[in-house]
């Protein structure tokens, strides 16, 4: 009888170190999966951070939203789509809509120099207008007459005050547009708002009103 307990003993003591052994190679698969999902997401940051430097530096004000990850390359109809949702986004006050949906057409087209130009907008809106304005620049190296960016770094250049680089933007734009269209004319505004720096602007003249 003692025999077959210590047998039954011996079977046990090998069964709890099969059991063990095979949670101590659980626990290391589990172990190499995890570093190895670390590795994939370290390897993603970085190429998201070399692809849209000075873009996804995760913003420090709350109101700014983080970028999203990656999803799927889009198509050229796909990525009208995205710019048609992430501008409906952006009116509507969802930045992080809008931020996600700019991102995911810059993934699939780093060049797309309106989805550059939309993130200069947010982060405007977020109070980092040196962000912005290299964002400008950057879709102004890619495209030097897109009259969208030198309107929007004019303004940030304004807001700074930097008279002359804003007056440069400016007078810029004025050369790609109607210059009888409304944004010529607010333009023209700003431009002889600058040279007037003593002078309140005709905006700030009514709102004081």
């Amino acid at each position: 009888m003692r025999e077959v307990t210590t047998d039954r003993a011996m079977a046990y003591t090998v069964d709890t170190e099969k059991v063990a052994e095979k949670s101590r190679s659980t626990g290391k698969m589990r172990l190499v999966i995890m570093l190895s999902s670390t590795l994939a997401v370290g390897f993603l940051l970085g190429y998201l951070a070399s692809a849209f430097v000075p873009l996804v530096p995760q913003p420090q004000p709350p109101a700014t939203p983080t970028a999203a990850a990656p999803g799927p390359k889009l198509s050229p109809s796909e990525i009208d789509a995205a710019l048609k949702a992430a501008h409906a986004s952006l009116e509507a006050g969802d930045l992080k809509a809008a931020w996600d949906k700019y991102h995911q057409v810059l993934i699939s087209d780093l060049n797309q120099v309106e989805a550059l130009t939309h993130l200069g907008v947010i982060m405007m809106g977020s109070g980092r207008p040196d962000e912005a304005i290299r964002l400008y620049d950057r879709a102004l190296r890619l495209n030097p007459q897109y009259a969208h960016a030198l309107f929007d770094k004019g303004q940030a250049l304004k807001e700074k005050g930097d008279a002359k680089g804003a007056t440069e933007a400016f007078k810029r734009f004025l050369a790609l547009v109607p210059p009888d269209s409304d944004d010529a004319k607010r333009v023209k505004g700003w431009i002889a708002e600058i040279a007037r720096p003593d002078k309140p602007s005709q905006e700030n003249a009514e709102t004081s009103k």
